[in-house]
């Protein structure tokens, strides 16, 4: 390998200034913030002869990024990641941090290079987490997951963290060793600078998957942390299983759906959620704080007392102050045959006039009473809050003390991170979809859950419930759609198949979007199919994605459509082409299997399936 010409002549002509740096120079390395293992020990030994020599046999030299006032370096971070993620932010961070301490400015972009070139080795860069370059990849592969390292490769500084916590860190090193090495115009980092330490403990837990290519990681809701494996098989993980066993960890599921493969596996301090996901060859690991188990199949034993059934709950009604329609808002009942309850997001909490928690404990009381002894409470089996918007969790949220005379086991949900939330309300494409509180009640929530004294579980895909005649099967969550920006808060709702012991499968929904419908879809295919539906979002708008809820719907293809809308609303949201295409041909759509569509209806108003389920045996009924 030749060394740079340029960088040669940079040298000549500074290494008197250079030489008298060192000559006053002692130890320039920065404070410990107490995070690494390892210090640099900065000498600085810099010349052109040096310097050649090293670029000749690949030994690391000390790295002349601005002389004589003229700028010698460019920071670079991957083309892949989007603006406002945290190796662009660091990047742009360190840019700053360069100019601020020498008063030049230096070059900064991305590792993207034209097809048939290679990118300049001689290069003085500074690369801030992955990149394509090889000194970035060779440098990751011996890296565990909550770990950083900073060190000289060559000509390039490698900034090295999975965790987006880790790479902060260990920015914040390389913001100091600029510190502590810049001069007015002069700005040299020596050769044998090496900083490591652990960013993240509980990534730091993580066996690293030796396989496929590290994507990036992603932080969820529950304070659990995803990485993400891209260009990965079958065979490569179970290997990734194999070595989980070994490591110590306990294999608690395993779960086969449609080529997609799931596990759970758990030690004293961890849990991990995992899965291969075949329509895109990667896998995803999630990582969290020690969780509750799910229960498994051959511990779900009950007693039958009662015959399970659907109902949706109408809460269109008219509003006390503007004399509006209020049509949105959620609320639906699975009874279980040992006569406990799913309930489904519940309603929103209006000063308007809604009724929203009186009418569902109304529902729950109606439904046991033939069954419920003497001193008996109603139990919630699992209470899913499908997102946190307030037409869903509304209610709950502030009704929560109406149901403290019942028992409430679990709640279900899966709501995505602040750090993430906060990403999409300052994205400059999806900023306009949020605003600074939507989806904050997520919270109170579990404010709500704990004050009913029911455990609370993260969901995530691949995991199975089984509570009495039912298997609820998590088909999506928002760690699905990791690691993009999400788009509005109705793409972190999540879909769930229920499967009776009669055979018929409902399909939940929530507001789920264009976008997140079409990953359900992809990742499951035909698995997506059942009779029942609960039409996503009360047949609103998609969020950009119309041509992805068509793709789903046409997989899912269900006789029986249930609207969670009055019918004030309802002719209009129909006729949206998203939604026509659930209905038969005869109707202008293209489900060969439609056969009848279910209308919440007003508040007091309940659609009751019983099950099993034939089309047209549904009953409406009013509360008194």
């Amino acid at each position: 390998m030749k060394p740079s010409t340029k960088l040669i002549a940079l040298l000549m002509s500074a290494v008197m200034l250079i030489s008298a740096v060192m000559l006053t120079s002692c130890d320039t390395s920065p404070a410990s913030d107490g995070e690494d293992t390892t210090t640099a020990n900065n000498n600085v030994t810099t010349s052109a002869d040096t310097t050649a020599a090293a670029v000749e046999d690949d030994t690391p030299s000390d790295l002349v990024m601005v002389a004589g006032g003229t700028n010698y370096v460019r920071v670079v971070r991957s083309d892949d990641v989007e603006i406002g993620a945290v190796s662009a932010n660091c990047a742009s961070d360190i840019h700053k941090a360069i100019k601020a301490a020498t008063s030049v400015l230096p070059q900064i972009g991305t590792d993207w290079i034209k097809p048939g070139q290679e990118y300049d080795r001689e290069a003085v860069e500074i690369l801030v987490g992955v990149t394509e370059y090889s000194e970035s990849v060779d440098t990751y592969a011996e890296l565990a997951y909550g770990n950083y390292v900073v060190k000289v490769v060559g000509n390039k500084l490698v900034i090295a963290a999975y965790s987006g916590d880790a790479l902060e860190a260990a920015c914040r090193k390389v913001t100091a060793l600029i510190n502590s090495n810049a001069a007015d115009g002069e700005l040299v980092i020596p050769a044998d600078t090496y900083y490591s330490g652990v960013g993240d403990a509980m990534l730091n837990a993580l066996p690293t998957y030796e396989n496929g290519t590290f994507n990036c990681t992603y932080e969820c809701g529950g304070n659990a942390t995803l990485v993400l494996i891209n260009d990965t098989t079958p065979e490569e993980y179970s290997a990734y299983l194999t070595k989980l066993d070994g490591d110590g960890w306990e294999q608690y599921t395993t779960n086969t759906v449609s080529d997609n493969q799931f596990a759970t596996y758990n030690n004293d301090k961890y849990t991990i959620n995992l899965g291969y996901y075949d329509y895109e060859d990667s896998v995803r690991i999630i990582i969290e704080p020690r969780a509750l188990p799910v229960g498994l199949k051959e511990d779900n034993v009950y007693e039958k007392v009662t015959t399970s059934q659907i109902t949706m709950l109408g809460l269109e009604y008219t509003h006390a102050t503007t004399g509006e329609r209020a049509s949105n808002g959620q609320s639906m009942i699975i009874r279980l045959e040992d006569g406990r309850f799913i309930i489904m997001d519940g309603g929103f909490n209006d000063n308007g006039g809604s009724k929203s928690g009186d009418l569902l404990i109304a529902a729950l009381k109606e439904q046991s009473k033939d069954y419920l002894k003497s001193g008996e409470k109603i139990t919630i089996a699992a209470w899913i809050i499908t997102h946190a918007h307030g037409d869903h969790c509304g209610m709950i949220i502030e009704q929560y003390s109406k149901f403290k005379g019942m028992i409430v086991e679990k709640f279900l949900v899966n709501f995505m991170s602040d750090s993430e939330r906060n990403r999409a309300i300052n994205s400059s494409t999806y900023g306009k979809n949020w605003n600074d509180t939507e989806g904050s009640m997520w919270t109170k929530v579990i404010t709500a859950a704990k004050a009913l004294k029911a455990d609370v579980h993260y969901v995530h895909v691949g995991q199975i419930f089984y509570e009495a005649n039912v298997r609820m099967d998590i088909l999506y969550t928002i760690e699905s759609f990791a690691p993009k920006i999400c788009n509005a808060l109705n793409t972190t709702s999540l879909t769930i198949k229920m499967t009776f012991d009669t055979g018929d499968t409902f399909l939940m929904t929530g507001d789920n979007t264009g976008n997140g419908m079409e990953i359900a879809a992809k990742t499951f295919d035909d698995y997506m199919q059942c009779d029942m539906l609960q039409v996503a979002h009360h047949g609103g708008t998609p969020w950009g994605n119309e041509s992805g809820l068509i793709t789903a719907y046409k997989t899912v293809a269900p006789e029986t459509l249930l609207w969670p809308r009055g019918s004030s609303s309802f002719a209009n949201a129909k006729a949206k082409n998203y939604n026509m295409v659930l209905f038969s041909k005869d109707e202008g759509g293209q489900n060969n299997n439609f056969k009848e569509c279910l209308v919440a209806g007003l508040e007091g108003e309940q659609v009751i399936l019983p099950i099993p389920y034939t089309a047209g045996s549904a009953t409406e009924i009013r509360l008194k």
